[in-house]
């Protein structure tokens, strides 16, 4: 990304209708020859192909795709239960997510504490998603991994209430993460949905090798203010 480039500080967004402020950009490959690549059409600007500051290249397409029939009108999601086996594996999850409804997203793990302890989802493409890309809400030990996450209303890949321990997220790719609203009736009223690639309040969870890119407000956000029965700074605690 340019140094000369910027958020729209007005709009505090990246969303697509000002596209002016991103320099993420979207191709089709046409053919493979090798480690040369052609496109369908020329990129606009320039990204850094090696060194710690390189450009992420991300694959969004997987021969396995759940999708919305008719996202301009209704989108679906995806979740599972407590006691549900199985995992997610190369997978695309595409135009889901029920903007603005609690319990709606893309890919949800709702409440199944350690009941799928050993599930993963790994290599998942998770893209224009109307309410986050992956929510763990109260479950424990799940491992994300190798997964792309690209624009989404609402934090990214979000760990619901803060009960949720013992969660490996791993070499995720996060870009776009765009600020909404909070959700009704949302378990942390503190959570204003502002748009964060990873966001979580339980310091139990294991975060590695992580990469987040033009998200509206965060790319990482671990939250967990004071309240009547918790102090993350009790006296005598090192800050």
């Amino acid at each position: 990304m340019s140094a000369t480039k910027r958020q729209n500080k007005h709009d505090k967004t990246f969303r697509p209708s000002t596209r002016d402020n991103t320099q993420t950009e979207e191709r089709i490959i046409k053919t493979v020859n090798g480690t040369t690549l052609e496109l369908d059409r020329p990129l606009e600007f320039d990204h850094i192909g090696d060194g710690n500051y390189r450009g992420e290249v991300a694959n969004l397409s997987r021969n396995v795709i759940i999708e919305s029939a008719d996202p301009a009108t209704a989108r679906g999601h995806t979740m599972y239960h407590r006691g549900s086996t199985g995992s997610i594996g190369y997978a695309e999850f595409r135009h889901l997510g029920k903007e603005g409804v609690l319990g709606r997203y893309s890919i949800h793990f709702h409440l199944c504490r350690d009941t799928m302890r050993g599930a993963s989802v790994v290599g998942a493409s998770i893209w224009d998603s109307g309410n986050r890309w992956i929510t763990i809400h109260g479950t424990d030990y799940l491992v994300v991994r190798d997964c792309i996450g690209y624009q989404s209303m609402g934090h990214g890949f979000f760990l619901e209430d803060g009960t949720e321990v013992y969660n490996v997220l791993d070499h995720n790719l996060a870009v776009q993460a765009y600020g909404g609203k909070p959700l009704p009736n949302q378990v942390l009223p503190f959570d204003h949905n502002d748009g964060a690639g990873f966001w979580w309040a339980n310091s139990l969870n294991t975060f590695t090798r992580n990469v987040a890119a033009e998200c509206d407000e965060y790319g990482y956000r671990f939250d967990a203010p004071k309240t009547a029965t918790f102090d993350p700074h009790p006296p005598g605690a090192a800050a």
